[in-house]
């Protein structure tokens, strides 16, 4: 038997879970080639990335800039015209 008290055992439980998150998380991320990314964003920049999350209806800013990346990056390969329209602005 220990001297552990019931509270002490449970934010020690509690702590050890967190720990064994955050191994689990830095494994998927180092075998997912995971990196921040940071940079400046102005006021204009962030309602148009808010445009593209509300109208794509995503939950989180990450995840409508991810999916943006990755969309237009298929439109380079599959139609370089249309992605240089795009891209330019001009039609």
């Amino acid at each position: 038997m220990t001297d552990e008290t019931p509270a002490a055992r449970k934010r020690r439980l509690a702590r050890e879970r967190k720990q064994a998150e955050r191994r689990r998380n830095a494994v998927k991320r180092l075998a997912m080639g995971a990196s921040k990314f940071k940079m400046e964003m102005y006021l204009g920049t962030r309602r148009e990335l808010e445009q593209i999350r509300t109208a794509g209806s995503f939950d989180e800013t990450e995840h409508a800039l991810t999916i943006t990346i990755h969309r237009v990056a298929e439109l380079s390969r599959s139609d370089p015209t249309t992605f240089l329209r795009l891209i330019t602005g001009k039609t």
